[in-house]
């Protein structure tokens, strides 16, 4: 199996108003909003999302301060980075959950992220 056809994935469950205003965007497929509340109306919503190895996913909210917590879907292939542009880096295994409320943009990759480029190039490098 080649790197590219492993996957990971996380969970987005929405826990505020504001999530309706949060993008979800990938460099592999098309920008969607979450929604807050579930058909019913009474439960927070979730949503799952798939991340292939050599893809970025950015959480980026566009008004008010959503709050969501995400839950690592990765199986046996590894650890999600979760890079906060103003809060650190957290990691998340199979499993693990973690509440963030975003007032800015959220990256998360696979631990196995390389940048386009091709293998052992440096950035800079001729």
């Amino acid at each position: 199996m080649s790197d590219n056809a492993r996957t990971n994935g996380f969970r987005i469950r929405t826990l505020n108003q504001d999530c309706d205003r949060l993008a979800v965007q990938s460099s592999r497929a098309a920008t969607w909003f979450c929604s807050f509340r579930s058909r019913i109306g009474l439960l927070a919503k979730t949503h799952e999302v798939g991340i292939a190895q050599d893809e970025l996913v950015v959480l980026r909210p566009y008004r008010g301060k959503p709050v969501i917590e995400l839950e690592g879907l990765g199986g046996p292939y590894g650890v999600l980075i979760v890079d906060r542009a103003n809060g650190g880096t957290r990691t998340l295994r199979n499993g693990q959950k973690e509440r963030f409320e975003l007032d800015a943009a959220v990256v998360v990759k696979t631990e196995n992220f390389r940048p386009p480029g091709g293998e052992g190039r440096q950035f800079g490098a001729v």
